[in-house]
């Protein structure tokens, strides 16, 4: 996940590719002019709303017992994207504290990442409610499929 947020696209898989798109409509958001994003942001919320169906499709269902984590994959994923443009920009320009305040949150979140597709992949941790869980292709059935870990 890491190296598709930070600019190495995954076109093979859906999630890796989706997040390496986030990334880059980040670092247009980062230079664009401040003004109206709603283009870009828009673009994000489809890609975000991509890699939550995905993993909810994929992934087993959870037992009602097990804890809900407060955000979406793809929330973390698009969160990951953001620094991961802040951590160029601040790189480009020079600014050291920037980077370093960029670069641990990157990290911080790459483990909490981790962490949360290990918890969902094994049915220990559930996602918030409110996706549709039945692409037009599907017979209901759920494969469950590996979540991109983090490398």
């Amino acid at each position: 996940m890491m190296q598709a947020v930070c600019g190495v696209a995954g076109a093979s898989d859906p999630v890796l590719s989706a997040a390496h798109e986030l990334a880059t409509l980040h670092e247009r958001r980062e230079q664009q002019i401040p003004g109206d994003t709603s283009e870009i942001d828009w673009a994000r919320a489809r890609l975000v709303c991509e890699i939550d169906r995905w993993v909810v499709i994929r992934s087993p269902t959870p037992a009602t017992s097990a804890p809900m984590h407060t955000e979406s994959i793809g929330a973390v994923v698009d969160r990951m994207a953001h620094f991961a443009a802040l951590t160029y920009r601040a790189l480009a320009c020079g600014a050291e504290s920037q980077l370093r305040a960029a670069q641990q949150r990157l990290h911080e979140l790459a483990c909490g990442y981790d962490d949360l597709i290990t918890e969902v992949a094994t049915g220990a941790r559930r996602l918030p409610d409110g996706l549709d869980t039945d692409p037009p292709e599907s017979d209901g059935t759920q494969q469950v499929r590996e979540i991109p870990r983090n490398e």
